[in-house]
């Protein structure tokens, strides 16, 4: 369903919820995008890092641990103080808006990493032009998002016909915000989990982006690492998993 626009997109009132998934070692975080991006960043020792939109610090930690020096932030208070509490590596972490890094100054930044939350984020434009003031020449963003092209929220769904499996899209072009449950299993009025996601095009992101002076240098898609248990569609749906990316990466420099 469609929202209005003043509501609060952090995730300050599911932050118990996000902390407890991502311990969860069979987690597309774990699984496909931990492995996958530490892989795309290769990153050098000592290189400066900002982990925009943090969450409880989970990626933070691994870059660190990984030789960089990272700055972390997110919107959510309780996500910073579980950040703070839990972080094994030295990382500076603030609470601040995506698009207001003000405790960074201009040109200081190698390499800003935004993992699953730009679709969360109302603002890019202001986003991609901060980025833009704090990277350094050549510094570059590394954008990892739910693939626009396939994971439309609720205007996307899986569709078995005649043994095969295929990926139905009846939306794509229309931007929309919206209220996601994140727990469609759950009955409990009180149990239940929502988020606010926002479904944007390829070309709308591509526009932001060269309009704050970056360009693309490099983009890959990746695959789910699940497996369907034995059954009349379990060939169609592996087979499909491996045809029909859910997740895109995007890195771009500032020009």
């Amino acid at each position: 369903m469609k929202i209005s626009k003043n509501n609060d997109t952090s995730w300050n009132k599911v932050a118990d919820w996000y902390d407890e998934l991502l311990k969860n070692d069979d987690s597309y975080q774990a699984k496909v995008i931990l492995p996958n991006l530490l892989r795309f960043l290769n990153l050098n020792k000592g290189e400066t890092v900002l982990d925009l939109a943090c969450g409880q610090g989970y990626f933070a930690n691994i870059f660190a641990h990984e030789g960089a020096n990272v700055v972390a932030s997110d919107l959510s208070k309780k996500l910073i103080e579980t950040a703070k509490k839990n972080s094994k590596e030295k990382i500076s972490f603030y609470i601040s808006p995506a698009h207001r890094s003000q405790f960074l100054k201009d040109n200081t930044i190698d390499t800003v990493v935004v993992v699953l939350a730009i679709q969360n984020i109302e603002n890019v434009g202001d986003v991609f032009a901060e980025c833009n003031r704090i990277l350094k020449k050549n510094g570059r963003i590394v954008l990892v998002l739910n693939h626009p092209a396939f994971r439309v929220p609720q205007g996307s769904d899986w569709y078995f016909e005649n043994g095969i499996q295929s990926r139905i899209i009846h939306k794509y072009l229309s931007e929309s915000k919206l209220s996601i449950d994140m727990t469609p299993g759950e009955k409990n009025i009180k149990k239940k989990i929502n988020t606010i996601s926002f479904h944007r095009s390829l070309q709308f992101y591509m526009k932001l982006l060269s309009k704050n002076n970056f360009a693309i240098t490099r983009l890959e898609e990746w695959i789910s690492h699940k497996q369907s248990g034995s059954g009349p569609r379990q060939l169609a749906e592996d087979k499909a998993r491996k045809e029909i990316p859910m997740f895109m990466c995007i890195e771009v420099r500032k020009i």
